[in-house]
Parts: C-alpha cells; structure tokens; sequence
C-alpha cells in the first residue's frame, strides 16, 4: 500500500486532501498540530488513515511524528507539505507591517516544510516514490507578482518556490522529485467563502497530478496540471 503524511491536514483542503487518498486505497498519516505533544498519542481512525500530532514549528513534535510513521510502514512514498498559514496582521501596506507576524508567517510557510523534509527524509529515502509537494500559491510567483500587500505570506511562498528548486538540484540523483503545487483559490478558512473551488474538488484534481508525478512533470504547477511561471 503506498503511503503519505499530509500537514495541516485537520480542516479544509489538507482534510479533503487525506479523505481522497483514503478513498484511493494510500496509507494516510494525517498531521495535526493540535495533537502535538508528547503527552497525546496517535490515533487511528482506520486501518488506512493515522492521525498524528505535527508542528512544523517544532523540531520535536516533527522528530515523534517520525518515529510514529516509522512504526507503522518501512518507507514514505509522498509528503505534501500542506500547513500554512496567512495572517490578517500580514494584509496591511508598507509602513503598517506587523514584523512579528510576518516573520510566523515566513516561519510556519517557508521553513516549516524544510524542517519537516528533514526530519522524514529517512522515512521518504525508503519510499517507492520519494515525492515531495509544496502546496505553494500564485502569490508565490514573482513573473506574476501582482500585490502591494501579504509581504509575508508572498514572501514565504516564493521562498517555497526556491526551496523546491533546490531540493530538486540536491536530491534528484536520490531519485526523489519535488514539486510546487498552487491548488487554486479554495473556500477554506483562508481563501474564505468567495474562492472558487470547494476543497474536495481541488483535491481530486490535485491528486491526479501526483498520483502521475514523475521527473518530467513541471516543477511549479498549479491544481489542474497548467504550469505556472516561477
């Protein structure tokens, strides 16, 4: 059975995202920040999809999500690096920045999918796949940069963009490959009521792009397989 930890995966299009692999027969481990700690066991709501407690803030709540995983399958064929977070505080112009919510922002959208590569890279080097997806933005692409504002979450998500690219240079003779996934403007808490897909509709089409991923697919790319521009 192949297998894949999904972050941020409680609510909205992470929690969509891990129903669809379910329904397609993967092992699911399911990250959830607020199961962190060292006190809360995982739990299993099937023989398929794990919960486990995931801060990509915190290198010891990553370490103990490791080891959870590791119990329960010799290898990690796909993470997807799903968490993210974009602040009110960060939606105001220059001259108005909140420089301690911007530097969460660049911290939970930039760094935090580093940490968590780090620290199942082991588990990902065992997989049959060694994938890694990004779930970037367009906000992230700097050839069609159109905001004044959201200078941290811009930000982090070219930030993203980059540390794929990297990856790639690094890890290909690994056989691994690692993509940038923009899943469109998505009713969930954070692209709010208005957005244009509903999370399980961007999932199913997100999920046809990896489920086929391979080192020709476009490294930056958004749900329905269109290739973005850097």
């Amino acid at each position: 059975m192949a297998s894949v930890l999904i972050s941020g995966a409680n609510r909205g299009l992470g929690r969509s995202l891990a129903d669809k692999f379910v329904a397609e027969g993967w092992q699911v481990f399911a990250g959830h920040r607020g199961l962190a700690g060292q006190s809360v066991a995982p739990r299993e709501s099937s023989a398929q999809l794990t919960w486990v407690g995931l801060d990509v803030q915190d290198s010891s709540s990553i370490a103990a999500a490791a080891r959870t995983v590791s119990e329960r399958t010799q290898g990690l064929d796909v993470l997807i690096n799903n968490a993210a977070v974009n602040l009110a505080e960060d939606n105001v112009p220059l001259g108005q920045l909140d420089f301690d919510a911007l530097a969460l922002v660049y911290d939970v959208n930039a760094v935090g999918p580093l940490r968590v590569i780090q620290g199942f890279l082991a588990l990902l080097q065992r997989g049959e796949r060694k994938l890694i997806i990004n779930v970037s933005s367009e906000a992230g692409s700097i050839q069609q940069s159109c905001r004044d504002r959201q200078y941290g979450y811009c930000m982090s998500k070219a930030a993203m963009n980059m540390q794929t690219t990297m990856l790639n240079r690094g890890l290909a003779a690994k056989g691994f490959n690692a993509i940038s996934i923009h899943p469109g403007w998505v009713r969930t808490d954070m692209g709010g009521p208005r957005a244009a897909l509903d999370p399980m509709e961007s999932a199913r089409a997100m999920y046809e792009v990896i489920s086929k991923a391979n080192a020709q697919t476009p490294r930056f790319l958004q749900h329905d397989g269109k290739e973005l521009p850097w």
